[in-house]
């Protein structure tokens, strides 16, 4: 008994486990960080939004391979030095007795390793995990590509160690250097009054240490020694590690300045890496210059940065849609929008403009159709980032390919949300430029350039530029934008689709006018008060109902090209109009319009996440024309997820629950109350005496049902959405669309 208990003593004492137990109790900063990092890579963290990709199955070049992970390995060893630097600044002056190492930092950082070791373990099983069953690949291949990472973890801590062998000091180098006389030096972590000037509160003696990566020693005492010495000993080690982080910094403002180069753009998951490198660094300091005020003064710091923000332009740059003008400012205000949006004179003209559009789209329906009074389609999509973009895409081309064109040529307009408008879109550019005409190797190849990764990239410079510098221009008609993570994403959409979208807004009115393609409205939410911008090339006042003098509030839905007629409106990026559809809340900067006061659009899907309050609103407008010229209309409703579906959590709430959930399930089941709207949005149109049949395609019957909402998708997703298309569900919905279009 005696002999355990000696044992346990020993064991409490030992130097790896004594620095753990002093971080969880007052390391708490960088347990948080471990925290979201550990959360990450094991897939419990983001793992809805995709996040975890990022560090499972990161991107370099366009590719995930050994050299993706090399990078990604090396990142992840900047970041375990900065720990331990970290920790020897937070924890060292505790343990008067690693002054007695030779190579001090060095040793101190082999006994600071449990944590990173542990998350390097975990790191490898979930890459194995994620490469295995989602991006289908071999073991042999994984195999390489763990080798890969490891190798860059060790490439730089070896440049590490050989850094610290040439300039740490120890206890004898010192007493060989008596008579040297030390200057004091500034460093980014000193101040003329160390650290370690003043004796920690609560020192320790462990009782055994890590000598070597595979030696345990005993652990000399070090009271003995002056204190003096000791101070030397930390102030020319210090001044060392304060070289290491400014290279550290140089180099991570070296990535933002070069970012314009393709190999500089390092996979997300490693600028995160060096991001939360910063981080560390920036709380060192702190810390090392306040001591127990750090935190506070941290948090202080942060509100005096938002108070002088507002009205200098610090860290605020704001994000905008490319070719639109900023020079003028339009009033935005209830009086302004009702005179914009309530006029009864061109409410009748525009419902006569679109009744002409239809009369063009009657002549290529009935020759598609072969009938006298075709079908009318209108094709609605939901958002869903990359998975939606791909399915949507994907349903339209199954859809065109079984009905042999059909299908294209009798869609009228295309209107939703997110993802989904992308890759209707794009479909629509593919078709329009091809002329409907596709091998299956074009479709292939569409497919597959829909479904490419767009993440890394907005990731890359969300880390790099936007949280910090946000000096990047780009010049367009005399008129400056910010080159932000909204600039990157329609860059890599750009560069997916091969530029096929690379047009104005108003590049497409004609075609729209004539009814060569279909129209396509999209309407992303004004954040400062709920209302939906409507975008498109054509004009739209009848989408606010046919009776104005009834209403008594304001437009909910505001014309862009009426809005903003004085900022050249149809100059704006194709592109843009795509991202600010699609903008998510953090993933995307909101967009700020060039009205008095200043405007944020967001993502559509918070308004109406399945384009059916638009539909439901054109044909209201249009059902004269609709009646008596077709046969009725064809909803196609091409769905993230199934209209209704059971509950997936079962179990009892626990005291947790009884916190969160409320709130939780408030956000969570915001889209689900969408549909209880639209369909009562549906019945009452039925009701009206129109004919209106729904044929929807669903992608998820439920939430459980896992593809990451996100702008990447694995190869184990990719095949899902594929498969899906052919259950016999969607069959059947493609089959009850044929027989909707026979003559």
């Amino acid at each position: 008994m005696d002999k355990f208990k000696r044992f346990t003593i020993v064991l409490a004492k030992f130097f790896p486990i004594q620095l753990v137990l002093l971080q969880l109790k007052n390391s708490h900063f960088i347990l948080f960080i471990w925290f979201i990092l550990f959360g990450l890579v094991t897939q419990t963290i983001a793992n809805k939004f995709g996040m975890p990709y990022l560090f499972l199955s990161p991107e370099y070049l366009g590719s995930v391979n050994w050299l993706s992970y090399f990078v990604l390995g090396f990142a992840i060893g900047v970041f375990f030095m900065a720990y331990h630097l970290y920790s020897y600044i937070i924890l060292g002056p505790a343990f008067p007795f690693i002054v007695t190492f030779s190579r001090a930092f060095f040793k101190f950082s082999i006994n600071n390793s449990f944590l990173p070791l542990l998350f390097y373990f975990f790191l490898l099983a979930n890459i194995y995990d994620v490469q295995h069953r989602e991006e289908l690949v071999g073991n042999g291949e994984i195999f390489v590509e763990m080798l890969s990472l490891t190798a860059g973890i060790v490439a730089f801590i070896l440049i590490c160690v050989f850094y610290f062998f040439k300039t740490n000091v120890d206890i004898f180098k010192i007493k060989n250097r008596k008579n040297t006389r030390y200057t004091y030096v500034n460093s980014l972590f000193g101040k003329r009054k160390y650290w370690f000037n003043t004796r920690a509160t609560v020192t320790y003696q462990p009782s055994y240490y890590f000598s070597s990566m595979f030696r345990i020693s005993l652990a000399r005492d070090a009271s003995h020694y002056d204190r003096t010495v000791i101070r030397d000993i930390f102030r020319q080690n210090h001044l060392n590690a304060s070289l290491f982080e400014i290279i550290i910094i140089i180099s991570f403002l070296l990535l933002s300045l070069l970012q314009e180069f393709r190999i500089v753009v390092i996979p997300a998951g490693a600028s995160f890496f060096l991001l939360m490198t910063l981080i560390l660094m920036f709380v060192s300091i702190f810390y090392s210059w306040f001591k127990s005020w750090a935190l506070s003064l941290i948090f202080i710091s942060f509100i005096g940065l938002n108070y002088f923000s507002k009205g200098t332009g610090i860290l605020t740059s704001k994000s905008k849609a490319y070719g639109l003008s900023y020079k003028n400012k339009v009033i935005y205000n209830l009086d302004s929008l009702k005179t914009i949006q309530f006029d009864e004179a061109v409410l009748k003209q525009e419902i006569v403009y679109h009744e002409n559009i239809l009369k063009k789209w009657k002549i290529k329906a009935r020759a598609a159709q072969g009938a006298t009074k075709p079908k009318l389609i209108i094709v609605n999509c939901s958002g869903g980032g990359l998975r939606s973009a791909m399915w949507t895409n994907y349903v339209l081309q199954e859809l065109d390919k079984n009905t042999e064109g059909v299908v294209l040529q009798s869609t009228h307009m295309l209107t939703g949300a997110s993802g989904g408008m992308v890759g209707a879109a794009y479909y629509r550019a593919i078709s329009q430029v091809s002329e409907g005409d596709l091998t299956d190797r074009q479709r292939e190849n569409v497919l597959r350039n829909i479904s490419s990764d767009m993440l890394n990239n907005v990731a890359f410079n969300l880390v790099s530029h936007d949280l910090f510098l946000r000096y990047r221009k780009l010049e367009f008609d005399n008129e400056f934008y910010l080159k932000d993570r909204g600039f990157a994403f329609e860059q890599k959409l750009n560069v997916n689709t091969q530029f096929v979208m690379n047009k104005d807004l108003g590049d497409y009115h004609l075609a729209e006018l004539n009814s060569e393609i279909p129209l396509m409205i999209f309407s992303p939410t004004i954040i400062n008060d709920g209302r939906r911008l409507i975008i498109s090339s054509q004009p739209m006042s009848f989408l606010n109902g046919l009776n104005f003098t009834e209403s008594k509030i304001g437009p909910e839905n505001i014309e862009y090209i009426k809005l903003f007629k004085d900022n050249n409106p149809l100059r704006i990026k194709f592109t843009s109009v795509l991202r600010m559809n699609s903008t998510f809340p953090y993933v995307l900067p909101a967009v700020a319009m060039p009205t008095l006061p200043e405007t944020y659009i967001m993502d559509a899907g918070i308004r109406d996440n399945y384009g059916t309050k638009t539909s439901i609103r054109y044909l209201a407008a249009l059902k004269d024309w609709i009646k008596e010229n077709t046969s009725g209309v064809i909803l196609i409703e091409i769905r993230d997820i199934n209209k209704d579906y059971d509950l997936g959590d079962k179990s009892e709430y626990s005291l947790f629950d009884r916190v969160i959930k409320p709130v939780g399930n408030f956000y969570g089941n915001y889209l689900h109350a969408q549909e209880y709207d639209a369909a009562e949005l549906l019945a009452l149109t039925k009701r009206s005496g129109l004919k209106v049949d729904a044929v929807t395609f669903v992608l998820r019957k439920d939430p459980n049902e896992r593809i990451s909402l996100s702008w990447h998708l694995t190869q184990r997703e990719k095949n899902d959405i594929i498969k899906t298309f052919h259950n016999e569900y969607n069959q059947n919905e493609m089959n009850i669309l044929i027989d909707l279009l026979q003559p």
